[in-house]
């Protein structure tokens, strides 16, 4: 019986320990690129107010990018856009949203941007019904029918529903998506009720 108790005592700390300690312990998330350099890459994503209330943030996968991007000759990054980090060093990343990644320990080298190929759309009412309305790609990108966004990212870094966006836009107003490079598919990933990249 002492056994038993002595085991639940030192159980019980360690089960408590080992829980406390998961959500402070940083994440490694490297790929070794060639001997003492490294690289990561990951897509422009958009949080839909979650850091922000009503705002949209891009984050580099689900982290904050705490790099300056025009110090390696990059302009502007949109959604769906795959960033490519070169750097010695450790990448850490802890694991909160949107998750932090820690530079103290590395030195970036280089990086990488691959431009999102951007999609023209018209809202156009459906055939024989005036009342509903469809989002049609443009001559020039006819293939791209398959749109997975459920929000529209407006200039000011606003953002609405895609259905709310539906019921009050026009016919012949223009939407631009995002089709990730990375993407071996007609995919949309992001709507725009603006072209962010012309």
């Amino acid at each position: 019986m002492k056994t038993n108790k002595l085991l639940i005592n030192i159980g019980l700390p360690l089960i408590a320990l080992s829980v406390s300690a998961c959500s402070f312990l940083p994440i490694s998330r490297t790929e070794v690129h060639e001997t003492g350099n490294y690289m990561i890459s990951r897509m422009i994503t958009p949080d839909y107010g979650l850091h922000v209330q009503d705002h949209v943030t891009l984050l580099f996968g689900t982290a904050f990018i705490p790099f300056k991007l025009s110090d390696f000759g990059i302009d502007k990054i949109v959604a769906g856009d795959q960033l490519e980090i070169h750097y010695t060093g450790d990448y850490l990343e802890y694991e909160t949203y949107p998750s932090r990644i820690d530079t103290s320990n590395m030195s970036v080298t280089s990086m990488n941007l691959y431009e999102t190929r951007i999609v023209e759309y018209l809202v156009l009412p459906v055939p024989g019904d005036a009342e509903k309305k469809d989002l049609v790609p443009t001559e020039e990108f006819k293939g791209y029918t398959m749109v997975s966004a459920e929000y529209v990212i407006n200039e000011d870094g606003t953002f609405v529903s895609l259905e709310s966006f539906m019921k009050t836009a026009k016919a012949d107003t223009k939407l631009y998506g995002s089709n990730p490079a990375s993407f071996n598919s007609l995919n949309v990933t992001t709507l725009f009720s603006y072209n962010p990249r012309p």
